[in-house]
């Protein structure tokens, strides 16, 4: 989450890494920063040298981390949600994306609450983008299912917003911190440089001080 300043600062500071890749590896102009690519050299970043790719990784989230944001990270544990949902006897189940959206949305509210402002929801686009909007919409006028932490997202403008990530440098900001969240939450590194690189990005994101109720669920 970031205000107007931050935005643009931050898109700014991520636009020139790209660029510097641009004359450095031959990247495209329109090469996006996405985690999976940049980390495994796909796509835009498939003729990157592996140690020119870590040192663009660790060029990106040294941005976000320094950028004046809020950065929210929220998992749902699939296996333990169905469970959870089966033991209790949910009258609907509900799926691990739309419980996970539901807590970051709170989040935000919560954040643009306490700071005394608005937040505008943007997200990746997607096919069940309007299924998403209807959920929006429900927990605005009925709010979020649930008693704990139950709201109607006051502080929420208008719908959530799906733009396209190559357009967006927030959103290839945010693309970064879920693959880096993900992949340090579900996978067991077989090689132990990999595994030194992830260890080094996360403490990175955990200790900048701008992290937000991290958590997975349940």
């Amino acid at each position: 989450m970031a205000d107007e300043n931050a935005t643009k600062s931050l898109t700014d500071a991520l636009s020139r890494i790209v660029a510097q890749a641009v004359v450095d590896y031959g990247v495209p102009d329109s090469a996006e920063i996405h985690g999976h690519p940049i980390f495994h050299g796909k796509e835009d970043w498939k003729d990157v040298p592996t140690r020119a790719r870590i040192n663009v990784f660790n060029r990106v989230l040294e941005a976000i981390t320094d950028a004046d944001v809020t950065i929210l990270l929220r998992g749902v544990h699939a296996d333990r949600l169905r469970a959870r949902q089966a033991r209790e006897n949910y009258p609907v189940n509900f799926p691990p994306e739309q419980v996970c959206f539901q807590h970051i949305l709170q989040r935000a509210d919560q954040v643009a609450r306490q700071n005394r402002t608005y937040a505008l929801m943007i997200a990746d686009d997607r096919s069940d983008r309007d299924r998403h909007r209807e959920r929006f919409a429900t927990y605005q006028t009925m709010g979020t299912p649930g008693a704990y932490m139950r709201s109607t997202l006051s502080h929420l403008l208008d719908t959530v917003h799906f733009a396209p990530s190559h357009r967006s440098r927030m959103l290839q900001a945010a693309d970064i911190l879920a693959f880096t969240y993900r992949r340090r939450m579900t996978v067991a590194e077989s090689d132990p440089r990999a595994e030194r690189i992830m260890d080094r990005h996360w403490t990175r994101i955990t200790n900048c001080g701008k992290v937000y109720d991290r958590g997975t669920w349940p």
